[in-house]
């Protein structure tokens, strides 16, 4: 029995010598709460800064007086309602926290305080380590042993994120409510707290039905507390709260920020002490690509996506991800992998035009059955079923994405040479009768940056956002822009103009050029493409390579309607970037190219025809 004691008293002499060093160093090792674990800074193009990561100058900081009473009640019970007893961490929640997750066998409660909360959102990750939460109780014992209860409370009201850019009570009741947070009722306030647990599962502008949810769940917690009375209670569980209207946050570089952030974490940064990131990011084409989207893709379900590349460098100037980042923050331009549908074709003629094709090389364009090997055979079919029935030129076999033409061209070919053309760009594809139709699989980006080769004179360079990376005038990442030459640059000239026979109008036969109606100001190179689920077009010309897709997330049947929808949005992107100057530049021809006019039906030299490039 007295060895029992003896070893009782002796542990708790251990751990109580443990606890003493633990929050003696606590109180000696200085913590600073106006800073995060990481402070990034991103430059645009002009070198202007664009976003800084939480904690900036422009953080509208508001002392514990400026919130509503009422919310910090709230907010005391719901996340730590021994708050201002406890040391850091609650012992009785954490140890209630534990035994209901081991009662459920998975993890339904947490049982972090709320310095503990502060301290994952300043200094750590989400990475659920034991290291981690180590860390996190040794911060939080910081910040009690060096800030007072108030001055912990300031700073967490003032830097919860509630997602889409937004930090702060105070700037999330303007965002979601349109109202000063002193206006909100006791169901907004609730709200906003609810947001706080998970702002990509209960930001009622992603999901409204789970965001009303939780604030009923919360609110009837407050009133089983004794913290709101009844009436207050049905007041309000019964209230429609009333959100603003979405919006578009920081200039529309939302997207653009989140890819750049992805591509960092994709290099491995350290942003332990801070990095300043410079990055092609041009505001000038963001506002010309999300203006378009918003124009002619914000009224309807469809959704709607764009990349605009620069040829001289293969850098990402600008991203739209989705119609609104606000809904959505998934980059569809980077993660979503899409058939491409006629997009494709350009490539198969760069290569014909390397096989001793040219421009005015005929083939026969009617309903065609192909025998591919003793047992396949294919049988394309043209859109509508329109086919002109005579031997049409390739000029108007890419104006009017004939895919007779595109098929006899393939299997003339060889099925493996579009595949090892798509295998240069890093896209595996089986040499298949229909990839010449486009059944191959790849992101908008992936597909923009072969047409950016086409648009660079050939040049490959691997797309990217970020230019350079410093810490306190070190450098940590620098891009090389490395080129590769990919293509012959007089196919590329040859293939560019022939790329303008989509707006040229004197291709019509049965059926109209693909985009003759929806030609931008200036003179650029373009082809569309369609599938079952998808529309897209991808274009260029010497300053700027745009690629844009518009479908359903979960590839429901696209209607002929929303074919449009990519073409418009192509279109006055191109003319946003050049409302200023309606002038653009094109490619100068080599000394081995020179000009026809030609019927672009027949291939045939006519006066009466359009201009386009031949070898001489």
């Amino acid at each position: 029995m007295k060895k029992a004691i003896k070893w009782f008293l002796g542990g708790c002499s251990f751990l109580f010598f443990i606890l003493l060093l633990f929050f003696g160093c606590a109180k000696i090792i200085p913590l600073d709460l106006t800073s995060k674990k990481e402070k990034i800074t991103l430059y645009d193009m002009n070198q202007e800064v664009f976003y800084e990561s939480n904690f900036n100058e422009q953080l509208i900081w508001k002392s514990l007086n400026d919130f509503p009473d009422e919310l910090l009640e709230f907010i005391i019970q719901i996340e730590d309602k021994r708050f201002y007893s406890h040391l850091g961490f609650d012992p009785i929640r954490i140890a209630k926290a534990m035994i209901t997750n081991l009662k459920a066998n998975k993890i339904i409660e947490g049982g972090s305080s709320l310095s503990q909360q502060m301290a994952k959102n300043l200094f750590l990750t989400n990475q659920q380590t034991y290291s981690r939460k180590v860390q996190e109780l040794f911060y939080a014992a910081q910040m009690e042993m060096q800030y007072s209860k108030e001055e912990i409370l300031e700073s967490y009201l003032n830097t919860l994120y509630f997602g889409h850019g937004i930090y702060g009570f105070h700037e999330a009741s303007e965002f979601y409510f349109n109202q000063p947070l002193q206006d909100c009722s006791q169901a907004q306030m609730v709200m906003l707290i609810g947001i706080i647990n998970g702002p990509s599962l209960y930001s009622p502008f992603i999901d409204l039905k789970a965001s009303t949810d939780r604030t009923h769940l919360l609110l009837t917690y407050l009133k089983d507390e004794g913290i709101l009375s009844k009436e207050e209670y049905e007041k309000a569980i019964n209230e429609k709260i009333a959100l603003a209207e979405e919006k578009y946050e920081d200039e529309d570089a939302s997207y653009y920020i989140q890819a750049v952030l992805d591509e960092m974490n994709h290099l491995k940064i350290d942003t332990s002490s801070g990095v300043a990131v410079y990055t092609a990011y041009d505001p000038k084409a963001q506002q010309a690509l999300s203006t378009s989207l918003r124009l002619h893709a914000s009224n309807d379900t469809c959704e709607s996506s764009g990349i605009i590349l620069d040829p001289a460098t293969g850098s990402i100037v600008a991203i739209s991800g989705g119609k609104n980042y606000t809904t959505s923050e998934y980059i569809r331009p980077l993660y979503s992998k899409r058939q491409v549908g006629s997009t494709i074709k350009p490539l198969l003629y760069y290569n014909a035009l390397r096989a001793d094709f040219t421009p005015s090389t005929l083939f026969m364009s009617s309903p065609t059955t192909f025998q591919i090997d003793e047992n396949t055979t294919y049988a394309p079919i043209n859109y509508d079923n329109r086919y002109p029935n005579r031997e049409i030129s390739m000029i108007n076999a890419i104006a009017v994405s004939d895919n007779i033409y595109a098929m006899k061209t393939h299997l003339f070919l060889g099925m493996d040479v579009l595949s090892d053309s798509l295998k240069a760009f890093h896209i595996q594809a089986e040499p298949l009768p229909s990839l010449a139709l486009g059944t191959v699989e790849m992101s908008l980006m992936e597909l923009t940056s072969i047409y950016n080769t086409f648009a660079s004179m050939g040049y490959y360079t691997k797309p990217s956002f970020i230019k350079a990376i410093y810490q306190d005038q070190n450098v940590l990442y620098e891009n090389e822009y490395t080129k590769s030459i990919y293509l012959d640059s007089d196919t590329v000239l040859i293939l560019n103009q022939l790329l303008t026979s989509t707006f040229d109008i004197k291709n019509k036969t049965v059926t109209m050029p693909t985009l003759v109606n929806t030609a931008p100001m200036v003179k650029v190179a373009a082809k569309s493409g369609t599938s079952d689920f998808d529309s897209l077009i991808v274009g260029y010309n010497p300053d700027y390579t745009i690629g844009i897709w518009s479908g359903f997330d979960d590839a429901r049947i696209l209607k002929e309607e929303y074919f449009q929808i990519s073409k418009k949005i192509f279109q006055n992107t191109f003319n946003e970037l050049y409302k200023d100057e309606t002038v653009s530049g094109w490619y100068q021809k080599s000394k081995n190219i020179e000009t026809r006019t030609v019927n672009p039906i027949t291939g045939k030299e006519s006066l009466l025809g359009s201009e386009y490039w031949y070898l001489k």
